[in-house]
C-alpha cells in the first residue's frame, strides 16, 4: 500500500484509462536495447557523458544501471472511491467517489495515493468508467483554451485517435464547425459520428477543400495537432489549413520543422499546449495542496477536471462510442504486450476494470511486504527511509558489500519502488510506513536518504528510539530542527545511540592521506574552491521548503570537508552570496574562524565549470601544503611524503559506509563523530544567518570534540 501524506487521498481504483499513445512509446522504450536508446535520447547521453567526465566511470556505470533498472509505473487516470483520507484534506470523506490524474499517481494500480488537488468529486450522473478519462479530457480542454475559441469558429483537428475525438466532441459543444483529419478510416469515421463536418485522410487536396469549404474559403480559425510521429507532414499540413494569422496548438509528441516563408508569410501562432492545465508543473500546486485564486488563474488542472465530467453530466459529451476495448486489470501484461506490437492500433479508449470494484470494498491490504532472506543478521541491523537517485546509485551499491551490515528493511513511498530494490539488495522487508522501521526491535540502525525537510523528524524520531542514524545531508534545515537532534546527542548515557551525516569527501583516501599530511600542524588554513553547474530553478532541491537550495544541498559538503581539516571548532561565521533571481548560478564566499586561529573559506560558483576541475581543495601551513584536484589527484609539498599521487575519482562513499558501519557495532578503535556532524550542521546555519542578517555569526558549538 502507498503512504499517505497529510495532503493526499488513497483511493482505490475501479477503472482506470490507458493512454494508448504514451504508454505504448513508454513500453516500446523500456524494451530498447541501450543502444537504441542512447539513439532515442541524446540529452541522456550528453548527461551520462558529463558524468563520465567529472565522476569517474565506477560512479558513471552504477547511475546509468540503476536508472535503467529503476521500475517506471504507467498510467496517469483513473477513477474509483476514497479509503483514506489525508489529515490536512477536508473536502473529502471516506466512500466518495472520486476520479484522479496525474504521472506516477493515478497509474494502473489497485490503490493509488494522489495529491488532493488532482482529485475531483464525480458527479452522481457520471459513472467511474467515465470519469477514469478525467486526464485525456482535461488535456483536450487545456488545448481548445490555449487556441482561445470563439463561438462560430472553425477548427481541424489533425489525429483522430482519443484525444482528437474528444477533441470532435469539445469543439462541437463550443459552438464551433469542427473537420478531422487521421490516415486511418475507421478513426474518420468515428469523427463524422461525433460530430466532425468533414474527416479527411492526409494525401492529396481533400483537407484542404474541406477546411476551405466549413471556413468559407478563408482557412480554419485554429489547428490542433494530436500526432505522434518523426514526420512533419502534420505541420506542414497545418500551415495549409490555417488561415491568415490563424492558431496552431500542438498536443501531441511530433515533428516540428516550421517553413519560414510559409508561417511568416501567415503570420501563423504557433503554440504548444502543456498537460492538463495550471499547476501540473508547480510543486507548491501539485504536491501542497496551494490552489490559486480563480480570479487569476480561472482554469487549473483541477478546475479543466471538474468542467470535463460536468459535460459528461449534461449529456453534451458523449464517451459510449470512445471506449471500444475493456479488459480485467490481471490482464493488464498481455494489453501492452499487444499495444507494443500494434495489435490494438486501432482501439480508441481502453479501461482496465478492476475486480467486484463496484459492489466490494476488501480490508486495505498491509504497508509492509515481508520478503525471503537467507542472510544471517550482522551487529548492525540496518532499516532505510527513503531512496533517490543518490542513494540508488552511490550508497546502496557499496551497502549491501559492507561487512558487519545486514539490510533488514527499506521504506519508500511507492510500493513498487520498495519492493524492486528490496528483492535487488536482499532487505527482508519492504514497506511504505517508515513507522514500522522506526519501531522494529530487529532494527538497531536507521539511514535517512529521503529529500531534505524530513531528515531532521526522522532522524531525531531514530535517536529517540534508540537507535544509531546515518542521515544524508543536510542534517538540518532550520535551528528549529537542529536544537532537539543535539539535545538528544548531549543527553545520551554510555552506549546510546550514535549519528553519522553523510559527509562522504571526509573519507575520501586523499582527504586521509592529506590530513595526515598535518599531523602536529596546529594552525592550518583550508580553501575550498568548487566550479559547479547550476541546478534547474523548478527542481525540488531548489524549494526552499523541501531542498533548502545548493547551500543546504552542496555547499554543506565543503563547510564539513574545511571544518575537517582544520581540525578545530569554528567560532565565527561570515558568509556572503551573489543572487541569481533563478536560483541557477547562484555564488557563496563563507569564511569560518577556528578555535586555533586557523580560516577557512568556501567559494563556491555556478555556471563556470565547463573545461575545469570541479573542485580543489588546499590546505596550507606549517611550511607545508596539500591540494586535492577533483578527488582524483594529491599534491603534497613540504614535510616528509611528499610528491604527486592519482587514481579514479574517489570522493569516499565506500569507506564512509564502512567507518559508519565500525561505528554504530562499537567496534575496537571506532571514533564516534556526532558531535562533529553537529557542529558541522551549526556551522551551516550560521552561514545562512549571516547571509540573511549581513553580519558574521559567533558560534558557540556546544561540543568541544575532537574531529578524529
Amino acid at each position: 500500500m502507498p503512504a499517505v501524506g497529510p495532503g493526499d487521498l488513497l483511493v482505490r481504483t475501479h477503472f482506470s484509462f490507458v493512454s494508448v499513445g504514451t504508454e505504448k512509446m513508454k513500453v516500446s522504450q523500456a524494451r530498447m536495447n541501450l543502444a537504441e536508446k542512447a539513439k532515442e535520447r541524446p540529452d541522456q547521453v550528453r548527461q551520462v557523458l558529463e558524468t563520465l567526465r567529472e565522476q569517474g566511470l565506477g560512479p558513471t556505470v552504477r547511475k546509468v544501471q540503476e536508472r535503467l533498472k529503476a521500475p517506471t509505473t504507467l498510467g496517469y487516470s483513473c477513477a474509483g472511491t476514497v479509503t483514506e483520507v489525508g489529515a490536512q484534506v477536508d473536502e473529502f470523506r471516506v466512500g466518495d467517489r472520486v476520479a484522479c490524474i496525474g504521472e506516477g499517481l493515478a497509474t494502473h494500480a489497485e490503490y493509488n495515493t494522489v495529491p488532493r488537488n488532482l482529485v475531483v468529486a464525480v458527479p452522481d450522473r457520471v459513472g467511474l468508467e467515465a470519469g477514469s478519462a478525467s486526464a485525456i479530457g482535461a488535456i483536450a480542454l487545456q488545448s481548445l483554451r490555449q487556441a482561445r475559441l470563439e463561438l462560430g469558429e472553425t477548427v481541424a483537428v489533425i489525429g483522430l485517435g482519443l484525444l482528437g475525438q474528444f477533441l470532435v466532441q469539445l469543439c462541437r459543444a463550443s459552438g464551433c464547425r469542427v473537420m478531422g483529419v487521421d490516415l486511418d478510416a475507421g478513426k474518420r469515421a468515428l469523427a463524422l459520428a461525433n460530430g466532425a463536418e468533414a474527416a479527411s485522410g492526409v494525401e492529396g487536396e481533400e483537407g484542404l477543400l474541406h477546411a476551405l469549404r466549413v471556413s468559407g474559403g478563408a482557412g480554419v480559425d485554429a489547428v490542433l495537432i494530436t500526432t505522434s510521429t518523426t514526420s512533419n507532414q502534420p505541420i506542414e499540413m497545418a500551415a495549409a489549413l490555417v488561415r491568415d494569422r490563424g492558431r496552431v496548438v500542438c498536443l501531441g509528441n511530433t515533428r516540428i520543422e516550421l517553413d519560414w516563408r510559409t508561417w511568416f508569410g501567415k503570420e501563423i501562432d504557433f503554440r504548444f499546449s502543456r498537460a492538463m492545465g495550471a499547476g501540473m508543473f508547480d510543486p507548491d500546486y501539485l504536491l501542497r495542496g496551494k490552489d490559486y485564486p480563480v480570479g487569476y488563474v480561472r482554469w487549473t488542472a483541477h478546475r479543466n477536471m471538474e468542467a470535463f465530467l460536468d459535460l459528461i453530466a449534461q449529456g453534451k459529451l458523449d464517451l459510449s462510442r470512445l471506449i471500444t476495448h475493456r479488459f480485467p486489470f490481471g490482464d493488464a501484461i498481455a494489453v501492452f504486450d499487444r499495444i507494443a506490437s500494434g495489435d490494438l492500433a486501432s482501439a480508441i479508449g481502453i479501461v482496465f476494470e478492476y475486480p467486484d470494484a463496484e459492489h466490494e470494498t476488501p480490508a486495505l491490504e498491509p504497508r509492509t511486504l515481508r520478503l525471503a532472506a537467507n542472510r544471517p543478521h550482522s551487529a548492525v541491523r540496518l532499516g532505510m527511509i527513503g531512496a533517490g537517485n543518490y542513494a540508488k546509485s552511490m550508497l546502496l551499491p557499496h551497502l549491501r558489500a559492507v561487512p558487519g551490515v545486514s539490510l533488514e528493511g527499506i521504506c519508500t513511498t511507492r510500493g513498487a519502488n520498495a519492493e524492486s530494490l528490496a528483492r535487488r539488495y536482499g532487505f527482508r522487508t519492504a514497506t511504505t510506513d517508515a513507522a514500522q522501521l522506526i519501531h522494529d526491535p530487529e532494527i538497531n540502525a536507521l539511514l535517512v536518504a529521503t529529500r531534505h525537510d524530513s531528515h531532521a523528524r526522522y532522524t531525531l524520531e531514530g535517536l529517540q528510539a534508540g537507535k544509531h542514524v546515518y542521515v544524508e545531508k543536510p542534517l538540518a534545515l532550520t535551528e528549529e530542527q537542529l536544537r532537539p537532534i543535539a539535545d538528544a546527542i548531549g543527553s545520551r548515557g554510555a552506549g546510546g545511540p550514535t549519528l553519522w551525516v553523510g559527509h562522504n569527501r571526509r573519507f575520501s583516501p586523499l582527504s586521509t592521506r592529506a590530513l595526515a599530511h598535518f599531523e602536529g600542524i596546529g594552525v592550518r588554513q583550508v580553501a575550498c574552491t568548487v566550479r559547479a553547474a547550476g541546478v534547474p530553478a523548478d527542481s525540488w532541491y531548489q524549494d526552499p521548503a523541501e531542498g533548502g537550495g545548493i547551500l543546504f544541498g552542496d555547499v554543506c559538503h565543503f563547510i564539513d570537508l574545511a571544518i575537517f581539516f582544520a581540525a578545530s571548532l569554528p567560532v565565527e561565521v561570515h558568509a556572503f552570496a551573489t543572487a541569481d533571481p533563478g536560483h541557477r548560478e547562484e555564488s557563496w564566499a563563507i569564511q569560518l574562524r577556528f578555535s586555533s586561529g586557523g580560516i577557512g573559506v568556501v567559494h563556491y560558483v555556478c555556471g563556470s565549470q565547463r573545461g575545469l576541475v570541479r573542485e580543489t581543495i588546499d590546505v596550507l601551513g606549517g611550511g607545508r601544503s596539500a591540494r586535492i584536484a577533483g578527488f582524483r589527484q594529491l599534491e603534497l609539498r613540504g614535510g616528509a611524503g611528499g610528491g604527486t599521487r592519482k587514481l579514479q575519482p574517489d570522493l569516499g562513499q565506500k569507506a564512509m559506509l564502512a567507518a559508519m558501519a565500525t561505528q554504530f557495532a562499537g567496534a575496537p578503535g571506532a571514533v564516534d563523530l556526532s558531535e562533529s556532524f553537529i557542529v558541522s550542521a551549526q556551522a551551516l546555519l550560521a552561514a545562512r544567518r549571516s547571509i540573511a542578517e549581513r553580519r558574521a555569526v559567533a558560534l558557540k558549538p556546544r561540543f568541544p570534540y575532537a574531529p578524529l
